[in-house]
């Protein structure tokens, strides 16, 4: 009876805290980090600011909370495509979708707002997750060319220099104006890099 108790003060803890985050995320992807106030947060969750402190130090602290279950989400969809039976080009264009499905949810603000570098935990945590992706993609692609299933003489580290120069060129206000939409900017570098000029 006693392990019954601990358990549901357990869940009823872990239900709060996820009832937090997700009023959280809701709120940023759509206004953006610094519109949001830890009180509008709590308003959304329907919590008092004094139950938003017991499980989160601060805003900040909440936001990383975020980003690594974003992350661990992510992971987790991309790992299950690369695991499946798909061809490739079937991950490939899997994975790129589900990407830009992602960024289709949230709002200019927001990614201004965790790429803004005057943010120095977020962009700690950035820097970290973008090693770790570029790892990772680095790995996949050489496993696919070592499968003869892109051509023999790419060069991968020049490859990802050239997506990391396009994907960075976001940050540039005149690109900005052109492309408000940033998935759609990252769809055409996708239909740029996936079919060329000639649509083989």
């Amino acid at each position: 009876m006693l392990f019954l108790r601990l358990f549901c003060k357990v869940m009823a803890k872990k239900d709060i805290a996820s009832v937090i985050l997700e009023a959280a995320q809701e709120l940023f992807f759509k206004h953006g980090f610094k519109r949001i106030s830890i009180e509008d947060i709590c308003n959304k969750a329907e919590v008092s600011r004094r139950t938003f402190y017991v499980y989160y130090e601060n805003k900040t602290n909440l936001l990383m909370k975020l980003l690594e279950q974003i992350n661990e989400v992510n992971s987790q969809e991309i790992n299950a495509i690369n695991n499946s039976n798909l061809s490739f080009p079937e991950k490939l264009i899997r994975m790129t979708n589900y990407n830009i499905a992602q960024l289709e949810k949230i709002t200019p603000e927001f990614l201004a707002d965790i790429h803004d570098p005057s943010f120095v935990e977020i962009k700690e945590s950035y820097l970290e997750r973008k090693k770790h992706w570029q790892k990772w993609t680095y790995a996949f692609l050489a496993n696919a060319q070592k499968q003869g299933e892109i051509r023999a003489n790419l060069d991968i580290e020049f490859f990802q220099r050239f997506m990391n120069y396009a994907i960075a060129s976001y940050q540039d206000e005149k690109i900005r104006k052109l492309y408000p939409d940033h998935a759609l900017f990252m769809r055409k570098i996708s239909d740029l890099l996936f079919y060329g000029i000639l649509g083989k």
